[in-house]
């Protein structure tokens, strides 16, 4: 493996990082949205409860999210 296919194998990597970091935000402030919006006052039972299941993925999404920076860290 010469330097040049090193180089651009991290390229790729960093980017593929880049583009998994950005997806999870991305997904992570839609799911906000919806939690925000099955949670307000006076929803029914049904409305609270979807935002609740909503809101335990949003939080394994910010797992996830926190997962792919400590990529990044380790791979500095």
């Amino acid at each position: 493996m010469t330097d040049q296919t090193l180089a651009t194998g991290n390229d790729q990597l960093t980017d593929d990082i880049n583009d998994l970091e950005e997806s999870l935000y991305e997904f992570h402030l839609r799911l906000r949205d919806m939690t925000a919006r099955h949670l307000w006052h006076g929803a029914s039972l049904e409305q609270r409860m979807t935002g609740l299941l909503i809101e335990g993925i949003d939080n394994d999404l910010v797992e996830l999210y926190r997962r792919a920076a400590q990529i990044r860290k380790h791979y500095r």
